[in-house]
């Protein structure tokens, strides 16, 4: 009976570590293609609009309000 119990436990070891392998090669591909695609993102971007800071950029209208 023990033998049976330990046959069992392998296989589904064996199936369990192979699903597991397949999700997590799943995973590393999704996420080099969200990096990929940000990086793409990212390139098109203008330099310019980046960060201006607190004050925020010249001629961006919420920089110019007046404090109440």
């Amino acid at each position: 009976m023990k033998l049976v119990g330990v046959a069992v436990f392998a296989a589904g070891y064996v199936i369990g570590a192979k699903a597991g392998r397949e999700r997590y090669v799943q995973i590393v591909n999704g996420l080099a293609s969200a990096s990929q695609r940000l990086e793409e993102f990212s390139a098109r971007r203008p330099s310019d609009s980046r960060d201006h800071g607190p004050g925020g950029a010249e001629g961006d209208p919420r920089s110019q309000q007046t404090p109440v």
